[in-house]
């Protein structure tokens, strides 16, 4: 049952909007302003309509709405104003301080009865509406939530089978991982980088899958890779795993009309991980910033955790050494600004190297 307050000085309009209102809503009689807003801040259960007179003594219905915009817990209650006053600038300030509807008095118990009744079939309708977008984001939040778990299930699928080709590889990319994780959350945190927090996320999850073109390439040219022994041709083979990566991620996204920041951050990472920052590197030579913002951080994490894990100079390398040669790289293989955020953080990325 709804519930209507009732505030008004004249005893006889209490009365009359009690007889009329009580067989369909739960009516509250209040005498004065100053009950009004007493009752109000202490009730447990608000109205859902008051019927607010303009006309009394000591705090008037325009200070009673007043008081009540005021109040977060009473600013959403719907009120409609009772007034004998008939000129036009009293009922614009009814409006302009929140008023919903205006009845001039005298008023009869029927003209009462018709105008509380379309408020709450308008509120009826409202309410409904509220639920019908609460059902809707509910189901909105779990097809996400699904779909979340789809591209985890995906990549965690990907990473596996590359492991079981290249048990590097499959170590590699949890590593990577995060590692980013690290050095998007100093990005985030030094706000010059147009990063969310979701975006954070999204991006140290696709990185995962920054090397997915190399199950593209056979088995040989990856072991000579890793053991330093490529000829020309295989060199070129293994470095074409950025753009068949690349591919096999544009194939997907074309499937999805709407777009999507997890696939659109891993296609960047796959593409242009081994871009440099002056212009060096490959598949397209690019530099400084058109390289993206992603691939350009893990370019960073890339690099360190093949300095620690793969051989350079008959050696794998330590952290301080690892992180010597990266700042040495800076501004000619790396974004300079990531390298001091990089640096800023390497001992978490220690403790997380081992």
């Amino acid at each position: 049952m709804y519930r209507v307050m009732i505030v008004d000085d004249n005893m006889a309009n209490l009365i009359m909007a009690r007889k009329t209102l009580d067989d369909e809503y739960e009516v509250i009689p209040v005498s004065s302003g100053i009950s009004a807003l007493e009752c109000l801040n202490d009730m447990p259960e608000l109205p859902d309509l008051v019927l607010l007179d303009v006309d009394m003594p000591n705090v008037n219905g325009f200070q009673v709405i007043s008081e009540m915009k005021h109040v977060p817990k009473l600013a959403g209650i719907p009120i409609i104003f009772l007034t004998a006053q008939d000129d036009d600038a009293t009922e614009l300030e009814g409006y302009n301080l929140g008023a919903i509807d205006y009845i001039r008095k005298p008023y009869t118990a029927n003209l009462l009865k018709k105008r509380v009744d379309i408020q709450f079939r308008l509120l009826s309708q409202q309410r409904k509406l509220e639920d019908m977008n609460k059902s809707l984001n509910y189901l909105v939040r779990d097809k996400n939530k699904k779909n979340v778990e789809l591209q985890y299930s995906i990549v965690d699928m990907f990473v596996n089978i590359l492991a079981k080709r290249n048990s590097y590889a499959g170590s590699h990319a949890r590593r990577v991982e995060k590692y980013m994780d690290i050095l998007i959350s100093a990005m985030l945190r030094s706000g010059r980088y147009n990063l969310t927090a979701d975006d954070g996320i999204t991006i140290c999850f696709a990185a995962k899958i920054h090397d997915i073109g190399k199950l593209c390439i056979a088995d040989q040219y990856l072991n000579d890779a890793k053991n330093n022994r490529m000829d020309e041709v295989e060199h070129k083979t293994v470095m074409s795993h950025t753009t068949l990566g690349a591919d096999i991620l544009s194939e997907v996204t074309q499937l999805n009309a709407g777009g999507n920041n997890f696939m659109r951050f891993a296609y960047n990472m796959c593409r242009s991980h081994h871009e440099r920052w002056d212009g060096s590197g490959f598949p397209e030579g690019l530099a400084g910033e058109k390289i993206p913002m992603e691939a350009r951080a893990l370019a960073i994490v890339n690099t360190y955790d093949n300095l620690r894990n793969n051989a350079v100079e008959g050696r794998a390398l330590s952290h301080e050494e690892a992180c010597m040669k990266i700042r040495l790289m800076k501004y000619t293989c790396f974004d300079g600004g990531m390298v001091d955020l990089f640096l800023s953080v390497e001992n978490d990325i220690k403790n997380i190297a081992g």
